[in-house]
């Protein structure tokens, strides 16, 4: 028997297909629908913005038939103009205090305060690791989050994320909620190193990619720049037409268009690879969130062997202590420092301290004492 998460993937398949603009979702043991609806009577907003609506049905194959019934619906109100909310608003089943109600207010928080973009969706998502381990229906106290906390494997990252996430939840609800004792060892720093490609492993991957549906170009980029698997759609190819082939790459943060620019390591990679034609095959994805870019993308190299994509971007990282600042290579991952510090100084070599030494003291404008 299908899992019902096979059941909703296929349904959203059908839903999109048919052009509803509807997905299902699965939270806690309910299912819900999200969409391009009205704004709500006293939102202060207008037009239409992406909302959820809680369909209060188990999240079993009788529950899924049903509510893709309900997205089919939906959208055809959408389009005829006929939605009103408070045909939902009356049967929604979301009770006044419980998870399912407060996880809905605090998505509505969290959009009200940042525009809706693949990156903030991405970080949505994220938080839906989490709060998709509450029973809906559950009323939203100390008891149900420390649950949920204890639900996740200790010392690991998810553990980390729940309690992160947890916290905040339990801090917007005024609830007296600290997890931090149970948050654990797990920290950036636990990249092992064993799992990460030698340079001469990558160059074989590479080769080992197919070109016609552009993975060797894929593999090529992510690797000479460093790219997390979602910036390989926001990157400006124009820019690395000529050499050096600085790349430069787009995101939108805090509403805001961002640009950064990369150096390709290394430089003999730019040529040997031809990361300057960008006539060459690319892949041809699409997807909602950044996630589901970082995925597709993920799952293509999986195919092909490769499984861990974003071990490319760690190998960048310890690659670029041979080349530049730590604080350099840091602005160019779009790293906090303090984090970059913690997760890749500890890959700096007494070779690597020698050699920084010797180039800053051959530099002819060095500081100089005084009187010379």
């Amino acid at each position: 028997m299908a899992s019902v998460e096979d059941l909703l993937k296929a349904a959203n398949s059908r839903l999109k297909y048919a052009n509803t603009g509807i997905i299902l979702f699965k939270r806690g043991n309910k299912l819900s629908l999200r969409g391009m609806l009205p704004a709500k009577p006293g939102s202060g907003k207008s037009g239409s913005i992406q909302q959820t609506i809680s369909l209060g049905l188990y999240a079993n194959a009788a529950g899924a038939k049903v509510a893709e019934s309900e997205a089919l619906k939906l959208s055809g109100l959408i389009a005829l103009k006929q939605f009103d909310w408070g045909d939902y608003v009356k049967t929604a089943s979301v009770t006044i205090g419980s998870a399912g109600y407060w996880i809905d207010k605090f998505e509505e928080d969290y959009f009200n305060k940042r525009d809706r973009n693949p990156k903030t969706e991405t970080t949505w998502k994220d938080y839906c690791k989490v709060f998709n381990k509450f029973n809906q229906d559950e009323r939203l106290d100390g008891t149900s989050l420390l649950r949920v906390v204890l639900s996740t494997k200790p010392d690991s990252r998810s553990r980390k994320r729940a309690c992160t996430y947890t916290k905040k939840l339990a801090l917007f609800a005024s609830i007296d909620f600290d997890p931090s004792e149970y948050k654990g060892s797990y920290s950036a720093d636990s990249v092992d190193i064993r799992n990460i490609p030698s340079d001469a492993d990558i160059q074989q991957w590479r080769d080992k990619m197919p070109p016609s549906n552009g993975l060797k170009y894929a593999f090529g980029l992510m690797a000479a720049y460093g790219l997390r698997n979602y910036e390989l759609f926001h990157i400006d190819l124009e820019s690395i037409k000529k050499p050096p082939g600085h790349l430069r790459i787009f995101e939108s943060k805090r509403n805001k268009k961002t640009e950064r620019l990369i150096w390709c390591l290394y430089p003999e990679w730019y040529e040997a690879w031809s990361l300057g034609n960008i006539d060459q095959p690319f892949p041809n994805y699409t997807g909602k969130t950044n996630s589901d870019l970082g995925n597709r993308i993920g799952d293509a190299f999986r195919s092909h062997g490769f499984y861990k994509a974003y071990n490319l971007r760690h190998a960048w990282a310890i690659r670029s202590i041979s080349f530049m600042p730590i604080e350099l290579a840091a602005s160019m991952m779009d790293h906090d420092i303090s984090v970059h510090k913690k997760t890749y100084h500890r890959f700096l070599k007494a070779q690597d301290y020698e050699r920084f030494y010797q180039l800053m003291m051959s530099q002819p404008n060095r500081p100089k004492p005084p009187n010379e």
